[in-house]
């Protein structure tokens, strides 16, 4: 396995990053929300710095969520249209993994975390490298609950110092005393960690059903207003 591209538009950044047999090529940009336009031209810019085509490649990586329901949907649907029409493999992996695998040698526990918006926050734990739970869509209290047997916590993701903050306010009211730490490397690259998170779970598990998606773990606003509309039985507009 050879040419591999990976893409991770599961929020405000974008991160595509390449690797071949003799060149490694990242780039990690900040585009807000704009993938539907930006996303396609750079993968094939990106593949043409390495004077490949998107048929040259061998695999293709990707983020599937928690994150932004339209980001993670443009992603997901350009990967699958590059495997498709390149006849390859596609991996998708779960953001709190790519958020966690860098920092995997930490002798912190370390808290991953995506501002989810609505005073919540996509997160997960992980010790020495390991999952301490799963991926949460939690409030500042249960993010509280589940830390607060640390007497040290390494925060990480986009938001690692808004959240660290709210957190140990929530537990000095609470008469805890957890020492946080930030990691303050908030535009992180992470496309070397996706090729290599990548290759390591197409060998163990083998490549996506082309028919899955996005992992939601909280319904879309739209979603959620349709069932507000069932339940007060308000018709649905013509």
């Amino acid at each position: 396995m050879v040419n591999i591209l990976a893409l991770e538009t599961s929020g405000e950044v974008l991160h595509l990053a390449l690797k071949t047999d003799r060149d490694f090529i990242s780039h990690t940009q900040t585009i807000g929300r704009q993938f539907s336009e930006e996303l396609v031209p750079r993968l094939i810019s990106l593949c043409g710095e390495a004077g490949l085509a998107l048929a040259d490649l061998s695999l293709i990586v990707c983020a599937n969520g928690p994150g932004s329901f339209t980001g993670l949907r443009i992603g997901m649907a350009a990967a699958k249209g590059v495997a498709l029409a390149a006849g390859i493999p596609l991996v998708s992996l779960d953001t709190m993994d790519i958020l966690a695998y860098p920092l995997s040698h930490s002798r912190l526990p370390v808290l991953c975390a995506v501002d989810a918006k609505k005073q919540r926050y996509y997160c997960a734990l992980f010790k020495n490298g390991k999952r301490e739970s799963n991926d949460m869509d939690a409030s500042i209290p249960s993010i509280a609950d589940l830390i607060g047997g640390y007497d040290e916590l390494l925060v990480t993701g986009p938001d690692a110092q808004e959240l660290a903050a709210l957190l140990r306010d929530e537990i000095t009211k609470r008469g805890g005393k957890t020492i946080f730490y930030i990691d303050t490397l908030r535009y992180r690259n992470y496309g070397e960690s996706m090729i290599f998170l990548g290759k390591k779970l197409l060998k163990e598990e083998g490549p996506d059903d082309i028919g899955s998606g996005p992992t939601y773990i909280r319904k879309s606003d739209a979603e959620l207003s349709l069932e507000e509309r069932d339940a007060n039985n308000i018709p649905k507009e013509v």
